[in-house]
């Protein structure tokens, strides 16, 4: 497994010159800053965090958008506990914002409802760069942290931002979450970071969202998981068919990859006719990223980094059977692709031989 300090040998990134950055937006107005669909901590608190940097050094106050929903419990618990302001995408004109930012995605990627073509100033995130995020003027992709909200973070205490607790507490959440407590992709810089955090943190608001009351929902998607859940070695794969929203592949495939044999999870859903998948791998195989792109290909949008990945179909998905179709057919190239082609499949719950697919 691959600890802190063995990723924080990566070289690290030049200062990245936010004095300056800064500088090149004084005088503008009204801000906008998107989140990818469908957010996640990392993603919440690196836009709450973004619009303290605004408010604070700009004097501007930021609208924070998002498309798709918070479905996922911890993530809707954040919401509700910080009191975070959030936009639909289709409840406003970008073309009224004279600073548009990007956090936790890049344009292109498809996870996210940024407008295609429409300009931009600032993107953040620590995954794989893309070409279309160049035309941002701030342009900080840092793929070698564990976090976007690292970067963020950075800023506020380079330019001595006083970060409240409600803040503070966002922050440290997102790493939580989007690193296992330091033990998933985090670096040295993360470690700093978390260290840094802890006295602010609002404790009593953290617990009440790293442990919030789960719908109905989650109880069903994990009953059907186990149930259907297909194993070709190491591999795990599961298909479950109606989501009630779309976060629910993520929430299974983390829990699935808890099973002593998986080294490699798939999960797939369909959310009002669009199929998501989630895919996560042990340390040992930090290649997620890749590996859903290849998978995926020219068929969907697909992103991640070494152990965590997401993606989502083009084509319509109105039923079960379509969704069954599509899911035999990147299991398929999964398991080409992992060197695992040919293997039975078997049950998670009884190891009964299931038929070719």
């Amino acid at each position: 497994m691959m600890s802190i300090l063995s990723k924080s040998t990566a070289p690290r990134p030049p200062k990245f010159p936010i004095r300056a950055r800064l500088r090149g937006l004084r005088g503008r107005t009204a801000a906008l800053i998107y989140t990818h669909d469908n957010p996640d901590p990392d993603s919440l608190a690196a836009a709450m965090g973004l619009a303290l940097l605004f408010r604070h050094q700009l004097g501007l106050e930021a609208t924070i958008a998002h498309g798709g929903i918070v479905g996922r419990a911890q993530n809707r618990a954040m919401v509700e506990m910080l009191g975070l302001r959030l936009t639909p995408v289709d409840r406003l004109n970008p073309d009224e914002y004279d600073l548009i930012a990007l956090v936790d995605s890049q344009p292109g990627t498809g996870n996210n409802s940024f407008p295609v073509g429409h300009r931009i100033d600032v993107v953040i995130d620590h995954h794989p760069q893309r070409d279309d995020s160049l035309a941002a003027p701030w342009c900080d992709i840092r793929p070698d942290l564990g976090a976007t909200s690292t970067i963020v973070f950075q800023y506020l205490r380079a330019r001595r931002v006083p970060i409240d607790p409600a803040t503070a507490t966002a922050f440290f959440f997102a790493l939580r979450t989007e690193t296992r407590d330091l033990g998933r992709e985090a670096t040295e810089e993360e470690r700093k970071a978390y260290l840094a955090l802890v006295p602010s943190v609002d404790h009593a608001l953290l617990y009440k969202m790293t442990h919030p009351k789960v719908p109905r929902a989650h109880f069903s998607a994990l009953d059907r998981a186990l149930r259907s859940a297909r194993l070709f070695g190491n591999l795990v794969t599961v298909n479950l068919d109606q989501l009630d929203y779309p976060d629910l592949v993520a929430e299974i495939a983390d829990l699935l990859l808890s099973y002593d044999r998986a080294k490699v999870v798939l999960c797939i859903g369909r959310y009002e006719g669009t199929a998501y998948l989630s895919m996560r791998t042990e340390p040992t195989q930090r290649r997620a990223g890749a590996l859903m792109r290849e998978i995926i290909g020219p068929t969907g949008a697909a992103g991640g980094h070494g152990t965590m990945a997401g993606a989502r179909l083009f084509r319509a998905i109105p039923s079960a059977e379509v969704l069954e179709s599509e899911f035999l057919q990147v299991v398929k190239r999964l398991c080409e692709s992992l060197g695992q082609a040919g293997l039975v499949p078997e049950r998670l719950l009884d190891a009964a031989p299931l038929p070719p697919g």
